[in-house]
């Protein structure tokens, strides 16, 4: 019984802290807009570092509490606010982790963009439609 309270526990915990990362991610893309590429820092083209299981692990965590917050949380956060969030998390836990910021082409035939978070092969946030958006650059 004390294992499904400590794993309780650790979930709402892990919720609350989501849930400040978004909001933080949420005012930095608001108030940084066009500069925010310079904040990631220069795009990143080595190979990424494999995560351990237990990285993996947490990587899913992370990704579960930051992508319901942001469905079913107080504040709608889009995809890049998504991707800093479990960024600063991930970092926060030593997961090594790449940030990639990607366009694909509308119908109407304009660009979108789209931000997604992967630890090793696993797709933290960003998931859906990714495979919609060429890589343009990565952020470890």
């Amino acid at each position: 019984m004390t294992g499904r309270w400590r794993r309780a526990w650790q979930q709402r915990r892990l919720l609350a802290e989501a849930a400040v990362a978004l909001m933080c991610a949420n005012l930095t893309v608001l108030l940084r807009g066009p500069r925010l590429a310079a904040a990631l820092g220069a795009p990143d083209t080595l190979p990424t570092i494999a995560p351990s299981a237990r990285q993996m692990a947490v990587a899913r965590d992370v990704g579960w509490a930051v992508e319901l917050l942001a469905v079913r949380g107080p504040l709608r956060t889009a995809c890049l606010g998504q991707a800093l969030a479990a960024r600063t998390l991930l970092r926060r836990r030593r997961v090594p982790c790449v940030l990639t910021l990607g366009l694909g082409r509308q119908t109407s035939g304009g660009l979108c963009a789209h931000a997604w978070l992967r630890a090793g092969d696993f797709t933290v946030t960003g998931g859906r439609g990714r495979g919609a958006y060429a890589p343009v650059a990565g952020f470890r």
